[in-house]
């Protein structure tokens, strides 16, 4: 994938080790250390049925939940929370990744290949971006990817977003963790 492309959607990606310090990751330590308590890390990811619904009362509205299809690979959100809603302009629930996006393809191109790299070898992922290919330049967020699995690779994934600041970067919310560039 070009950077070309993934500058077109305007977004930045990171990742960080499933056992980096949940502290380390500001206004989503919480939901990083009650993730890291179900996984039994470094040996297996949580299961989905592990994290109850009442655990993600915080984030309510901010989460989405998405469950891994395959052949050929894509995620279809089981959950879009009503304030990502809002945001973004869609709701997304049942719907394929980017699908609602001004170019589904290229959208596509970019996360899809995120997702597809955490399947491989599974990590916390941290994605920041401006809305603009849901027609909302003027709205920027920043989300936390947690994975999960059934035993059999990436099968869920669950992620919580905060809107931040036009100017603000992943480095300005989350200070001092060890994150590592995707693409």
């Amino acid at each position: 994938m070009s950077l070309h492309a993934r500058s077109q959607i305007n977004w930045h990606y990171g990742i960080c080790p499933l056992d980096a310090e949940a502290d380390r990751f500001g206004p989503f330590a919480d939901l990083v250390d009650l993730w890291q308590s179900k996984g039994r890390l470094p040996d297996r990811l949580p299961r989905r049925r592990e994290i109850d619904f009442y655990d993600l009362t915080e984030w309510l509205g901010r989460v989405f939940i998405a469950r891994v299809e395959r052949d050929p690979f894509k995620l279809r959100f089981s959950l879009w929370g009503t304030t990502l809603s809002d945001w973004w302009g869609v709701d997304y629930t049942n719907r394929i990744l980017g699908e609602r996006s001004t170019n589904p393809h290229l959208w596509n191109l970019v996360e899809t290949r995120y997702f597809e790299a955490m399947d491989r070898d599974p990590f916390i992922g941290l994605a920041s971006g401006y809305l603009s290919q849901h027609g909302r330049p003027y709205v920027k967020v920043i989300g936390i990817d947690l994975p999960f699995s059934e035993g059999n690779g990436l099968s869920h994934v669950i992620s919580a977003h905060i809107k931040i600041a036009m100017d603000e970067t992943i480095d300005d919310i989350v200070p001092g963790n060890p994150i590592r560039e995707f693409f």
